[in-house]
């Protein structure tokens, strides 16, 4: 789109005005520093109300943003303007940026034109105004990283400022172009990689805490990947990586994948290449999509280094399962557990009933109820009361998969599985392969699924006919979980 030019006369009292600008914008700039959150931090940990502005200090931002708003995109003005509003906001803490982004939101908005302008030619005027604006960021050093982590904060406060949203929108997609796969980098990551980066792979970790030093040396050891996208002009900062184990057999259990202890791998007999963690880490990078690709250029990559690797597959978390079945009401569970399983719980307790609520995924893990009484008793129950106790467990267990595997092959929204992480790598034409009992038992798997986990497996042979099948409503699933369903 073409730049909005400046009324007539703006641009020449504009530069009469630039030392008075750097002045008053020195003079704004200059309020007390306090230690800023990071720039698209999390909102909790800042945690403070927003922090208004004096009625000056808004009438001179606003002053300068306008000229950002409205200069010609070579304006030295507005260029001088834009790094004092990166800076500003840099140095301010949370509190105090959410009032910047008000008054961002309020002047973008009020760029309103020319009376009789219609409203196509305002709203495309509009956009390119904002598009221009953000650009004007781009130019500056540290500007990149400065706009991911601003559209984060604007993510945070879209419902709060609602003008805000076409400004997010607008950076959304820039960063779609600015972030295209063309132009990203593929780097492994490696025990050897900077100290820093290793830091940043343990802050950004969002599947499997990463609780040591010890621990981040077992997932980079020899038998081990980690592999990251990386954007040429902000080099030190992975923007989404995968961690990679290669095993002899398919893994069901992250305990054992992950065991510190565990012997390494002989890489000339394996024949499986496990995906166990994918980690995007910049909320401010929401929607754009490259997951999809890293997936396809690793894939490439340990094809190259291990010509006999033939099998690819994930083992996976399934987040939302807990929450989807707090809203199951008893008949629903009954019917996707099936009749057989219900019958058989019928028999173990005449008056039984499935439970609802919170109180079916506590269910689903509890330990039967003399055998917990005895173990908690330190006594050895009897075999009586061990045989119903299996049984129980069993019968729970085979319950667990059958909910599990309805909720990832049949609960959809808008077409696309229900479950985050089955919409990925469905998308990407895996196959639901296979469910694992009790394959997550810390804190965070047990609080999200129960402890199970699920296997998806990438049969480079049948991508293009799992998204076929995907298309049509049928994701495409195992044997194994076919015969749960």
């Amino acid at each position: 789109m073409k730049d909005v030019p400046l009324p007539e006369g703006r641009a020449d009292a504009a530069q009469r005005r630039k030392p008075w600008l750097a002045d008053r914008l020195s003079s704004w700039l200059g309020h007390g520093r306090k230690r800023p959150a990071a720039i698209g931090a999390d909102a909790a940990a800042a945690g403070a109300p927003a922090e208004p502005l004096s009625a000056r200090e808004e009438r001179e931002l606003r002053g300068a943003l306008r000229l950002c708003l409205q200069a010609r995109q070579t304006d030295s003005v507005a260029a001088e303007a834009t790094a004092q509003f990166m800076r500003r906001y840099q140095e301010s803490g949370m509190a105090r940026r959410t009032e910047l982004l008000r008054v961002l939101a309020l002047e973008c908005s009020e760029q309103a034109g020319t009376p009789g302008t219609s409203s196509a030619t305002l709203a495309g005027a509009l956009a390119g105004t904002r598009v221009r604006f953000f650009k004007r960021f781009n130019t500056l050093s540290g500007g990149l990283p400065f706009l991911v982590g601003l559209r984060a904060d604007m993510l945070r406060h879209r419902k709060e400022i609602p003008q805000l949203v076409p400004l997010e929108e607008d950076l959304g997609g820039l960063f779609s172009t600015w972030f295209d796969v063309g132009f990203l980098e593929l780097r492994p990551i490696t025990w050897d990689s900077p100290a820093s980066l290793l830091e940043k792979l343990m802050r950004y970790e969002a599947v499997h805490e990463i609780s040591s030093w010890a621990d981040l040396r077992n997932r980079l050891d020899s038998d081990r990947r980690c592999y990251a996208f990386f954007h040429p002009r902000w080099p030190s900062e992975p923007l989404i990586f995968v961690e990679v184990a290669f095993l002899p057999e398919m893994a069901g259990n992250v305990q054992a994948l992950l065991d510190e202890n565990a012997p390494v791998e002989d890489l000339r007999k394996v024949r499986w290449a496990i995906f166990y963690s994918i980690s995007n880490t910049q909320p401010g990078l929401r929607g754009v999509s490259f997951g999809n690709f890293l997936l396809k250029r690793v894939i490439d990559e340990l094809r190259s280094e291990f010509p006999k690797l033939s099998s690819f597959a994930t083992l996976s978390p399934i987040p939302g399962f807990n929450d989807w079945l707090r809203k199951l009401d008893e008949a629903q569970a009954q019917e996707y557990i099936g009749a057989p399983t219900a019958k058989k719980l019928k028999k173990i307790d005449a008056g039984f009933s499935l439970p609802t609520g919170a109180a079916l995924p506590a269910w689903l893990q509890e330990r039967d109820a003399a055998e917990a009484a005895a173990k908690d008793a330190g006594e050895t129950a009897r075999p009586a009361d061990k045989s119903a106790a299996a049984n129980a467990q069993a019968l729970r267990r085979d319950a667990a998969l059958r909910l599990a595997a309805h909720y990832l092959a049949r609960e959809t929204d808008r077409g696309m599985p229900l479950d985050p992480v089955a919409r990925f790598h469905l998308g990407n034409g895996a196959r639901i392969e296979r469910l694992n009992w009790q394959a997550d038992m810390s804190k965070k798997g047990l609080r999200q699924s129960g402890g199970l986990m699920v296997n998806y497996l990438y049969d480079l042979d049948e991508l293009d006919g799992n998204l076929r099948k995907l298309a049509e409503g049928q994701p495409a699933v195992g044997r194994a979980v076919g015969k749960l369903l």
